[in-house]
C-alpha cells in the first residue's frame, strides 16, 4: 500500500518547535527541517535547498580554538565557499569591519579584476604604499596632489609633464586625444 500523504512533522515543545514536510508562512516554501524558538530565533532547511538562520542579536563562531590540536600553520580554520553564485556580506545599517594580522584581496580569474566603489572617500593608509602594475593611471577629475618630503618621478623613455594649456599649443591634437582617450576610459 503506497502512501499518498505528504510526510509532515510537526511537534511544540515548551521554548520551542520542531517541523519537517510543512510551509513556511512567511516564504510560502516546503521546509525540509527547522527549529525555532518562541522567541523567534532558529534555523531552517528549505526543501528547495535554501538555509535560513536568525538570531535577534550577535550571532558568533568561533573555529581554530583547540589547545590540544592547533591548527596547522598556514591552514584555514574557517572556509566560506559556493560552487557557484556569488557571495554577499551586507551590513543593513552598520559598517563591514575585516580583521586579521594580514589581509589579502586576490581575484583568481585569468581577467579577474578587483574593484572598491565609494560614493564619498576611499583612504588608504600605511607607513608605506606601494602600487605596481603594467599601465597605472590616475585621473583627478578636479585636483590631483602628490606631496612628500622628496618627490620623484623616473620615466623609462619619457617623464612629461605639463598643463592642458601646453598640450593644446605645443604637443598637437594626437596628444590632446591620448589625454581624453585616458580619461574617458578611467571616468567609465
Amino acid at each position: 500500500m503506497s502512501d499518498n500523504h505528504p510526510k509532515e512533522y510537526y511537534e511544540k515543545k515548551p521554548g520551542f518547535v520542531v517541523k519537517s514536510g510543512t510551509k513556511d508562512q512567511i516564504l510560502k516554501k516546503s521546509i525540509d527541517y527547522s527549529v525555532t524558538t518562541d522567541n523567534g530565533q532558529g534555523f531552517m532547511y528549505l526543501e528547495d535547498g535554501n538555509y535560513y538562520q536568525q538570531c535577534q542579536q550577535v550571532s558568533y563562531e568561533l573555529s581554530g580554538c583547540s589547545k590540544s590540536k592547533p591548527v596547522p600553520d598556514g591552514q584555514p580554520a574557517r572556509i566560506i565557499r559556493t560552487e557557484t553564485g556569488n557571495i554577499i556580506i551586507e551590513a543593513m545599517s552598520g559598517d563591514v569591519i575585516i580583521r586579521g594580522r594580514n589581509i589579502r584581496i586576490e581575484s583568481t580569474d585569468g581577467n579577474g579584476e578587483v574593484t572598491i566603489n565609494s560614493s564619498k572617500i576611499i583612504n588608504l593608509k600605511s607607513p608605506i604604499t606601494n602600487i605596481q602594475s603594467t599601465i597605472a593611471n590616475i585621473l583627478g577629475s578636479n585636483n590631483v596632489s602628490i606631496t612628500g618630503q622628496s618627490v620623484d618621478t623616473v620615466g623609462g623613455i619619457q617623464n612629461a609633464r605639463g598643463v592642458l594649456a601646453d598640450l593644446l599649443q605645443g604637443f598637437g591634437i594626437g596628444k590632446v586625444l591620448s589625454l581624453l582617450t585616458k580619461a574617458q576610459k578611467f571616468l567609465r
